[in-house]
C-alpha cells in the first residue's frame, strides 16, 4: 500500500505546484472577504465542496451548499464557488448561471480555464487533470496513475483546505472557537 499513497500524495503535489500563485491568490481573497459563500458541484466534487463550505462554517463564516433545504437565496456581493474537472458538467453550469444572474461573483475551480465553468466564472483556479471527459486543459492534463476525476477532486480538495488553514491562522489558530462552532448533535 505504501507505494499507492506515495503515488497519489506525489501527483496532488505536483499538480497544487503546477497552479497559478496569482490565480490561488485571488480566489484565497474573495473567499475571506465575502460576506456569504455558496457552493455547488455534482458527484465528488460536490462531496469535497460540501466539506468546504462545513469548514467555513467551523471558521464563522457563512456559507452554503445549494440544493440542501436550508440553503438561501444566492444575491449580489455573494461568491458562487463551483468545483469541476471537466468544466462542462452541465448541471454546475448551468447552477452558475443562475447565481451569476442573481448577481453572485464566480469562482470556478476547473481541469481546463478554457471550459465552459472557467470562460462563465470571473475568478478561476485551474487544476489541469485527466477527467472523465479527457483532458480539455489548453497545455494538457498531468498523467496520472488514478482512476479519472481522482486526482482533481484529491487536489480541489488539498487546496480547499489550504484556503481554511491560512484562514484559521490568520484569525489566530484559536482550536477553540471552531470547535464551539461545530455540530453537538450528530446522528
Amino acid at each position: 500500500m505504501d507505494q499507492h499513497w506515495r503515488c497519489i500524495l506525489a501527483e496532488i503535489g505536483e499538480l497544487l505546484a503546477s497552479a497559478r500563485a496569482d490565480e490561488a491568490e485571488h480566489a484565497y481573497r474573495l473567499i475571506a472577504r465575502a460576506p456569504r459563500v455558496f457552493a455547488f458541484a455534482t458527484g465528488r466534487s460536490g462531496f469535497v465542496l460540501r466539506a468546504f463550505v462545513m469548514r467555513l462554517n467551523h471558521l464563522g463564516q457563512a456559507a452554503y451548499f445549494v440544493g440542501e433545504a436550508s440553503c438561501p437565496p444566492v444575491g449580489r456581493g455573494d461568491l458562487f464557488v463551483v468545483a469541476s474537472g471537466s468544466g462542462s458538467t452541465s448541471t454546475t453550469l448551468g447552477a452558475a448561471m443562475e447565481a451569476g444572474r442573481h448577481g453572485a461573483e464566480i469562482l470556478a475551480i476547473v481541469g481546463s480555464r478554457v471550459s465552459p465553468l472557467g470562460q462563465l466564472a470571473s475568478a478561476v483556479v485551474e487544476l489541469p487533470a485527466p477527467h472523465k471527459r479527457g483532458v480539455a486543459s489548453e497545455g494538457g492534463a498531468r498523467a496520472s496513475r488514478q482512476t479519472a476525476g481522482s486526482l482533481f477532486e484529491q487536489a480541489c480538495f488539498v487546496f480547499l483546505e489550504a484556503v481554511i488553514l491560512r484562514r484559521f491562522s490568520e484569525q489566530g489558530g484559536d482550536r477553540a472557537a471552531p470547535l464551539a462552532r461545530h455540530a453537538n448533535v450528530e446522528a
